[in-house]
């Protein structure tokens, strides 16, 4: 009898121990785990892009352009997405809905994109019909050590692959000035309302003859050449003077040395 009184008092000791040195585990692999998540929250750097610039009367082009690159990055890795419909593509559109945050990966480096909306409260008398309008932002956030490779290297590949997204599915719009404070494009900070331009003609359904359609069909491919000249030709002047005046500063440097 005192034999099983040792044995279960063994047994209860030895469980008491277990379990206080697996609190004791615990305890140190929670914190181990809280401090790398505040160590990380301090680390780390945020830059918020708004919709509206300036006082919220003109879009910012940055805002769209983002938007377009993570309409891609949305499809395959969000868990929350707004569907919108294209005229152009006549499809479905994917994007990164309110509230949402999606994980990109560059260069190897681990970013997050945040989608957020607010209330913009202007209680002035000129814009009183704005005061509830819905205003939107997304938010980066990397670690600080990355900050030089992400504020270069990373938006740039961002905002260049986004405007090529946006090329492909623009659409053509037609834009009317409104004087009326009834209409939703004040609420929204803009004067402007516009619709879609989607008109089924084209050069090939024009009423014509098909010889003289060819002929307006190959004179639009040469104008739209020569545009392309041209512009080279001006992107190539601007960086000659560009250039230069980047030699002639050296040169005044070296003259004052």
């Amino acid at each position: 009898m005192l034999e099983t009184g040792s044995i279960w008092g063994f047994t209860g000791s030895t469980m008491t121990s277990l379990m206080f040195f697996w609190a004791m585990y615990n305890q140190v692999h929670i914190e181990k785990y809280i401090y790398k998540l505040m160590g990380w929250v301090s680390n780390s750097v945020h830059i918020k892009f708004n919709e509206y610039s300036g006082e919220g009367l003109e879009k910012s082009e940055a805002f769209d352009t983002i938007h377009n690159y993570l309409s891609t990055k949305s499809t395959a890795l969000g868990n929350r997405l707004k569907a919108n419909e294209s005229k152009k593509s006549k499809s479905l559109v994917l994007s990164l809905d309110d509230h949402e945050t999606v994980e990109d990966v560059f260069q190897g480096v681990k970013v997050k994109w945040s989608s957020s909306v607010r209330e913009n409260q202007n209680q002035s008398s000129t814009n009183r019909d704005k005061g509830f309008a819905e205003r939107r932002y997304l938010t980066l956030s990397f670690h600080s050590r990355h900050r030089e490779m992400i504020t270069t290297t990373y938006l740039d590949h961002v905002l260049r692959e986004g405007k090529e997204i946006g090329l492909k599915k623009r659409e053509r719009k037609l834009y009317t000035n409104n004087s009326s404070h009834e209409w939703i494009s004040w609420r929204l900070g803009t004067n402007w309302s516009n619709v879609s331009f989607d008109h089924p003609a084209t050069l090939e359904t024009f009423a014509m003859d098909p010889e003289k359609n060819k002929a307006e069909k190959e004179a639009w491919k040469k104008r739209r050449r020569k545009r392309g000249r041209l512009l080279r030709k001006k992107r190539r002047t601007k960086q000659r003077r560009k250039l230069g005046r980047r030699r002639r500063k050296q040169r005044m440097q070296r003259r004052r040395n």
